[in-house]
């Protein structure tokens, strides 16, 4: 991951990664919506403490 950022010019203490759930589902399966709304408002205030200039969706969970 951090070769990634460094390719375009990046600096990984530039980055912040967040995940919609906090702890991943048995057998590392996608969260269903229930638990994705449980961590909900916790992604909610790290957004806020964080006031990230861009915020970057990846993979099919968080769209």
């Amino acid at each position: 991951m951090d070769l990634a950022f460094q390719t375009v010019g990046i600096k990984r203490n530039e980055v912040y990664i967040a995940n919609i759930v906090k702890c991943r589902p048995p057998a590392n399966r996608n969260p269903e919506q229930d638990e994705a709304m449980a961590c909900l408002n916790y992604l909610r205030n790290q957004v806020l403490l964080v006031k990230p200039e861009i915020i970057v969706l990846l993979r099919k969970c968080s769209t």
